[in-house]
Formats: structure tokens, C-alpha cells, sequence
């Protein structure tokens, strides 16, 4: 962990207001239906309660997927990357740490229409961590973490014409 003072935070999830105005309801539910729920358990009706305990799981997971935050870390001197998901400040798992990173690319998966946003290890081992929909948010992400590592940017968003984004140019691109 005493790595971690090195570290810098590089992107933070931004959640539109309306998120929150669709997860309000949810959580309001979930908390309604939580005490149902305890109820029949006390009563002694099982089965009931466990349907219950169906629908608050189903409810919370919809509004916490409305409402976490992912913050990602990066670390330029040992090349790792880490991923923080929050929600209302509460860790919802342990952080996915990413180490020795040689560069990142921005794929374009034709079969999908998708871009996804990848961390290279080895010339040929490579994680994908990121999927979007739109090319300039897949790049946006990339980039920020190239410029926070330290490292080059693939561009493979077209098909057998790949170009190398250099460090360097990532930081001019930042500065302007």
C-alpha cells in the first residue's frame, strides 16, 4: 500500500441528475419492501417472505446500478491501474488492480458496433475493460489513462489501419 501515495486519480464517473431521479424510487421501494418483508419473516410465512427478498434484491440491484461510481488510479512509475466502485461512498467490491501495463487501445469490435477500451500486458495477453457504445467516450477513457501511465495509445477503431498515439502527443493534446 505504499504505492498508493504515487497514485493519481485519472477518471471519475459522472451520473446525470436523472439517474437519481429514476433510482429514488427504487431505493424507496427497496426500503418498503425490506420491512415487509421482516414482517413475514416474523409472522412466520416463509415463502412469502422469500419472494420478497426476490423482488429488494432485484430492486436494489437496479437502483445501485443507476447510482455507483467508478473512480480509476493510475500509478506512471510501476505502470498500474486501479478500479474503485462506490456506492454512496461504500466500497461494493475490492478494487481490480492492473499491473505492468505496456499500452492501451481502442478496439472497434465490427461484430458488435462497440468500441472497447483495452490494457495490453504482453504483445499478446490483454484484458478489455471498458465497452462503449461511442467512439469519443472509449477514446476519452484511453486516453486518460495513457496520459496517467505514462504510456502509447493504439487507435484500432479501423479495420487493418491501427495508428500508435505517442505519449507525447497525449500530453500536447491535454495541454491545448
Amino acid at each position: 500500500m505504499e504505492n498508493q501515495n504515487s497514485e493519481q486519480l485519472i477518471y471519475t464517473s459522472k451520473r446525470s441528475f436523472w439517474h437519481f431521479l429514476l433510482a429514488a424510487p427504487l431505493y424507496f421501494f427497496t426500503l418498503v419492501t425490506t420491512l415487509k418483508m421482516i414482517k413475514l419473516f416474523l409472522l412466520g410465512e416463509i415463502l412469502n417472505a422469500l419472494k420478497f427478498s426476490t423482488a429488494v434484491l432485484f430492486m436494489f440491484i437496479c437502483a445501485a446500478g443507476l447510482t455507483f461510481t467508478k473512480k480509476i488510479y493510475s500509478n506512471s512509475t510501476s505502470k498500474n491501474i486501479r478500479f474503485n466502485f462506490t456506492l454512496f461512498q461504500m466500497r461494493l467490491c475490492k478494487d481490480i488492480i492492473f499491473k505492468n501495463i505496456l499500452y492501451v487501445s481502442v478496439y472497434k469490435n465490427h461484430s458488435d458496433r462497440d468500441f472497447e477500451v483495452q490494457l495490453w500486458f504482453t504483445e499478446t495477453k490483454k484484458k478489455s475493460v471498458s465497452i462503449h457504445f461511442r467512439y469519443q467516450s472509449a477514446f476519452s477513457i484511453a486516453s486518460k489513462i495513457a496520459r496517467g501511465l505514462q504510456i502509447d495509445l493504439l487507435d484500432a477503431t479501423e479495420k487493418g489501419n491501427f495508428k500508435w498515439i505517442k505519449k507525447e502527443d497525449l500530453q500536447i493534446a491535454r495541454d491545448v
